[in-house]
């Protein structure tokens, strides 16, 4: 007769439900801040789009522009990023023209700004949409953007809106092709929350 060694089966199931819980990491869950390193880097390899924004995040943290760079396509051909209408309205010069070269020269004075001791926090929605076409795919989600730089106060710390995100395969990884941002946030006030837009044209000055 056939019979199952108790030890060993037990061992096998405790096996199995270690990984099933492992696989159920929200890839959008916001990460507790780390020691910064100048050679820290958590980045991942994006075989999915939302692995991009978790590296786009993780990179933000880590005061990293070149993890930030590569979750973008890296050809000013691919490469497309609307602001939201009050910047596109103010800031027409910048963003008629913002290309690669810019979006490199934000998030460097951004990332020289923030001390390695000050919060630098990048959250996106756990409630987002994702709608996947034959060669592309589109997540739309809410984002919220805490930095904590030395600058004056005429450079905002705080952002919020919601960004249209299109990624396509480059070299068999997705990036970010098209981002497209949205102002949708005003406080009790009705005052204007910035925007990422906001944040960009801020930091390129």
């Amino acid at each position: 007769m056939f019979r199952i060694n108790k030890n060993s089966f037990c061992f096998q199931v405790a096996i199995v439900l270690f990984l099933l819980t492992g696989a159920c990491k929200n890839p959008f869950a916001t990460r507790e801040a780390e020691p910064p390193s100048t050679d820290q880097s958590s980045w991942r390899v994006p075989t999915d789009p939302a692995v991009v924004l978790e590296n786009m995040r993780d990179a933000i943290l880590e005061k990293n522009v070149s993890n930030y760079m590569r979750c973008l396509a890296d050809s000013n051909q691919l490469f497309r990023f609307l602001p939201d209408e009050y910047e596109a309205s103010k800031n027409a010069g910048i963003f008629d023209t913002w290309q690669l070269e810019q979006e490199q020269g934000y998030i460097n004075k951004l990332f020289t700004s923030i001390p390695d001791d000050s919060i630098r926090r990048l959250r996106f929605s756990l409630d987002y949409q994702r709608i996947d076409f034959a060669d592309s795919i589109l997540i739309r989600t809410d984002y919220e953007l805490n930095l904590h730089h030395v600058l004056s106060s005429s450079y905002p710390k705080l952002a919020k809106g919601k960004c249209d995100f299109l990624f396509v395969r480059r070299q068999g990884f997705w990036v970010i092709s098209r981002w497209e941002d949205h102002q949708t946030q005003n406080d009790s006030t009705a005052t204007r929350i910035p925007s990422w837009s906001t944040i960009k044209a801020s930091f390129l000055n």
